[in-house]
Parts: C-alpha cells; structure tokens; sequence
C-alpha cells in the first residue's frame, strides 16, 4: 500500500501531539473522592442556616490547625446568593474534617463614613505570617455596591480572638471595581504578595501588588496587569493562588465568548508575571475535576501545608437554595510496592 506524503505528515503531527500530551505535566493532582470534607451552616448552627461562598483556608503551624475563612450569606438576606452587606466568618480544624465555627473575623465598616460600609467579602487567599493570619477582602463602599478597593484584615496572636483588626483604607484602589484578593506568603522573600481581580481599562483582568509592611496600607505597591486574555476570553476573575515547586500558581475563572466559564492554570516563577498556562497542551482544568455539585461558578481553594498541596475545597449547592463547601483530600501517588507517598 502507497502512503501519500500527505498522509506521512498527518502521522507525524498525529504521533507528535500524542508524545506532546504524554509528556505533559499534571500540576493539579487529582482528587481522592472517597473522602469527603464538608462544611455547613445549617438550621442548627450558632448563626441559623446561611451559605457560604467564596473561601479561603491556610495552616498555622503555631497552633497546628488549618483556619478556613469565608463569606458567609444569611438566606433571609435580600442580596442571597450574593455577597453585599455581609461578613467574612472564621472556623478552624486540625484534620480538614470536622470544623469548629468562630465567629464574625472581618466585620463590615458603618454605612457612610467607611471604605467597606456595604460589606467585606470574596477572600481568594489568606496568608500566614510573622505569627498572624491576614486576609484581604473587597470592600463594598457604596450602597450601589460600586467603587470597590481591597482591604486587609490582620489576627491577633490567637487568630480566634475575635473581630480581627483592618486596615483603615484599602491596600489597592484601582478604577473600577476590585475584587477576589489573595494574598501569597513566599519562602524566603520579605515581601507579601496580593493579586486581584480588577475591572477599568482593559476589561477583567488580574494585577499584582506587594508590600513588606503590609499593615501600612501605604506601602503597597501600585498594582499592575500579570495576565494575557487570550482573544477568546472576555473576562478574568481570580478563585484560587497557592505557592508549590518555586512558582505562583494562580485559578482562574474565564469567561469565554462562546462556551461558558472554565478555571484556568496559570503559573509563573516571577511574581510580577506574565502568567503562562502550567499545562502546555491544557488550558483548563477539567471538568470533572471538581464536585458535580458546584454554585455560582464554583469557586475552588487550593490547601497547601508544608509546601505541598492537601486538599481542594468547593462552593457546592447543599439544600434549598443554600450553597456550602466541600472538599476532597488530595490523591496520594502510590511506589511500586503500593505505599502512598
């Protein structure tokens, strides 16, 4: 049989796309869906039933507990599902199982006459240091929900002595309206690293600031774009950040002009950016990575302790119209001899 050269270059792009795709890595483990970890608020909670929505968890090695923090929705609330006029509440746990509720950590200013008199919420990423839990928030300004800046929240030495204390104006301000922070604390650099969404110029996109006061709200730096949008996505919104193998991971929830949302796996080992896709044949995450039950876009968080990830953490529908989290521990690789490592 005569093979045309048009079929030999066919096989040579066919087989080079296949070693392409088996040689790429697979930076996000996948998950261990036989254990399930859950976090609710419902009717026999200290609050009553709420949702809880966008999160953030981090270990705190002085006290041995991961410490989740979150926003957190009444459902008698006007704005549910959404997160205007609301709070961000604490829980800690020390095996990502069962979790023990807090309180109120970032409580909102007073209307009129504060930077985040309509609510605090969408905390992407807290980080630990020096001793202390920080977290940054969006802060709602206006009763319209406009002109939102990013704030910081700071623990005390006991991160459960309650309400944490903020900054008195925002750590980023940019035109438009800034949302969904993170903070990243990188070994062996002096500086805190807060990446957010932004709107204004441009469109949806993610920016990077630092600062090695971060209490000082005016050391931050001014933030700047660290993301390309690729032409067929038409907005960015940050969901999760994590610091592993000496880069900055970031997930990002893309709108896409034809075919709905995906989450993103950018990485770059410059925290100043540009962020590249971490797989170089797989943009996005797939879709059944996550819990078939995920809400409003299903907002993941990434569990890192030591170094290494642990766990992942969803926005998933619970009952009714209240939404929670659930999380699955991370697959563990098993050697030849079938001993997890």
């Amino acid at each position: 049989m005569k093979i045309s050269a048009t079929t030999v270059s066919f096989l040579i792009l066919f087989f080079s796309l296949g070693t392409i795709a088996a040689k790429s890595p697979s930076p996000i483990p996948a998950v261990d869906r036989s254990k399930v970890f859950r976090v609710e608020l419902d009717a026999t909670s200290p609050i009553g039933e709420a949702s809880i929505r966008e999160h953030s968890i981090v270990w705190h090695p002085l006290k041995e507990k991961y410490y989740l923090i979150a926003d957190v929705v009444p459902l008698d609330s006007p704005h549910h599902p959404n997160t205007y006029e609301t709070e961000l509440h604490l829980w800690s746990s020390s095996d990502l199982e069962d979790w023990k509720y807090h309180g109120a950590a970032v409580e909102k200013g007073s209307s009129g006459n504060s930077y985040d008199g309509h609510g605090v919420a969408s905390p992407v990423g807290m980080a630990f240091l020096g001793g202390l839990l920080l977290v940054p928030f969006s802060a709602r300004r206006t009763s319209r929900f406009e002109e939102r800046g990013i704030g910081l929240a700071i623990s005390e030495d006991d991160p459960e002595d309650l309400p944490w204390t903020k900054t008195d104006r925002p750590i980023s301000d940019l035109p438009g309206e800034d949302d969904d922070p993170a903070l990243l604390a990188i070994p062996g650099d002096d500086s805190l690293h807060l990446y957010h969404r932004r709107t204004g110029p441009g469109g949806y996109r993610i920016v990077h600031s630092q600062s090695s006061t971060p209490e000082n709200p005016g050391s931050w730096r001014g933030a700047e774009p660290v993301t390309s949008r690729p032409p067929e996505v038409r907005a960015q919104e940050l969901t999760g950040a994590f610091y592993a193998d000496g880069k900055v991971h970031l997930l990002i929830m893309e709108h896409l002009l034809a075919g709905g949302m995906k989450i993103a796996h950018l990485i770059s080992e410059d925290t100043d950016g540009t962020f590249t896709q971490a797989d170089p044949v797989q943009r996005f995450l797939l879709r059944g990575f996550g819990p078939g039950s995920v809400a409003y876009s299903g907002h993941i968080t990434p569990v890192v302790r030591d170094g290494e990830l642990v766990a992942f953490f969803w926005t998933v529908v619970q009952k009714g119209k209240r939404y929670g989290l659930q999380g699955h521990p991370v697959l563990l690789e098993r050697d030849e001899q079938g001993i997890d490592r």
